[in-house]
Order: structure tokens, then sequence, then C-alpha cells
């Protein structure tokens, strides 16, 4: 199942996008010891992205976020 999060623009009008993380990050793998899981070290501290609606507006994703949501 695709994760998604909602997250709004930083453009005037602030349109909600929604992002599939596993579609950004490219289905990395999560990597499980011991009922522990580890976080791929491949996660960048922070993504921007263009938003879906406006053209001038970007969508920025922290690193605290991916792995809040993974």
């Amino acid at each position: 199942m695709a994760k998604t999060i909602k997250i709004r623009c930083n453009g005037s009008q602030k349109h909600e996008n929604v992002v599939d993380l596993e579609k950004v990050l490219q289905q990395k793998p999560i990597v499980t010891y011991r009922g522990v899981s580890t976080k791929p070290p491949e996660i960048p501290e922070r993504l921007v992205l263009p938003c879906q609606t406006c053209g001038e507006g970007k969508v920025v994703i922290s690193r605290a976020m991916i792995e809040e949501n993974l």
C-alpha cells in the first residue's frame, strides 16, 4: 500500500499536494532487526518538489516528515 502524505505548498494560495512517499523515495527497503526498524540511510535531509497545482509554489518535505510517515 502506498504511503501518501498531504503537504501544502509555500506559494501564495497554499495548495494542498498529495505526495506518494514510495514513489518519491523510489521504494527504498526498510531493514528490521529484532523488532527495531532502521530507516534507509539514503533518505535526503530535504526534498523540494514543484506544486501540483500552481507554478510558483514549492512543496518542501523534511527528513523528519518522511521518517514519521514510513
